[in-house]
């Protein structure tokens, strides 16, 4: 067994493994593709590769047969020699295969101090057929309005109204007094409150304690290489946002999903979730997104815009 770093050199073939399995591990992709260290691939004896890991504090992982490789005294006790220096806070991955990492850890005496279960979900053809048609509809009005001298963002002020007016009446229509603004840095001190609200309610685990001056950088961050969506009140007041939390080769993740709690109920978070999977199909690329379990809302909302649960998601602490 070898683990074998992912330089420039080995970039490449990486990512076409990757891409084989990109709906479970979008962050492991991004991370790769950016360039980002201390990544490896695990390669067998006969040199197939059997899955990749990056090992920098927070572990992304892609284990594809790990049903069967768990029960691979050789590969185990690999696994277990090349993670015992490692200094990791965080198991990141898909279900199966982070338990498998936390089993392994557990044996090198490390018990996770918090663990979030969430439901992998993603676009269903019915859907995703939906907004591609959708979308070329938009395309050939923006193309009209371009003709007659009109900037190209009042195009995506009708996609915005038709989406907040879908159905006439009901929670979405409640939506029709925001507007939808993409985000960027100029608009961090904006989302600010929304950010650390976020953070405290559906990130950080109860075993860390906030400090917003990384909630702030890491805002930050997400402004300047994520697309950012939110939703803006009447008087221009962030209400719900959504991002871009990975962006892979043929797959976008949705993450940063929050909406103020005067405001819920009424479709705020579904209508940028919505626009988001219609900004990234455009982009020729697929959306998944990730639900806690236990959050029943979130679940049906994303199911009512057409994404079906298609595996587990697990995050656990140390």
């Amino acid at each position: 067994m070898r683990f074998i770093p992912v330089d420039e050199k080995k970039k490449a073939e990486t990512l076409a493994f990757l891409a084989k399995h990109e709906r479970t591990c979008v962050s492991l992709v991004e991370h790769i593709r950016l360039g980002g260290g201390d990544s490896f691939t695990i390669e067998s004896g006969a040199h197939e590769t059997l899955g990749v890991i990056s090992v920098k504090s927070r572990m992304l992982l892609c284990i594809p047969n790990v049903r069967s490789l768990q029960n691979d005294k050789a590969f185990c006790s690999s696994l277990k020699v090349f993670l015992s220096d490692k200094k990791i806070s965080c198991v990141n991955g898909e279900a199966e295969a982070s338990h498998f990492i936390m089993k392994i850890l557990a044996e090198l005496g490390r018990t996770p101090l918090h663990i979030n279960e969430y439901a992998l979900m993603t676009l269903s053809e019915a859907a995703l057929k939906k907004i591609e048609a959708k979308n070329k509809r938009h395309a050939a009005v923006s193309e009209g309005l371009k003709m007659h001298g009109m900037r190209a963002e009042c195009a995506a002020a009708n996609q915005i109204s038709e989406n907040a007016a879908a159905g006439g009446t009901g929670e979405k229509a409640c939506c029709e007094k925001f507007k939808i603004i993409r985000c960027g840095i100029r608009d961090a001190d904006a989302l600010m409150p929304l950010q650390l609200a976020y953070e405290a309610e559906e990130v950080l685990p109860p075993c860390r304690t906030q400090n917003p001056a990384v909630t702030r950088k890491n805002l930050e961050r997400i402004l300047k290489t994520e697309y950012v969506l939110a939703l803006q009140n009447s008087r221009g007041e962030p209400v719900a946002k959504a991002n871009t939390n990975a962006v892979g080769i043929r797959r976008a993740q949705i993450g940063g999903v929050y909406t103020a709690p005067d405001f819920r109920r009424k479709g705020c978070a579904s209508l940028l979730v919505e626009t988001l999977a219609e900004k990234i199909v455009a982009s020729k690329r697929f959306p998944v997104l990730y639900a806690r379990n236990g959050n029943e809302g979130a679940q049906k909302a994303y199911s009512a815009i057409g994404f079906i649960k298609t595996g587990g998601f697990t995050i656990a602490y140390y």
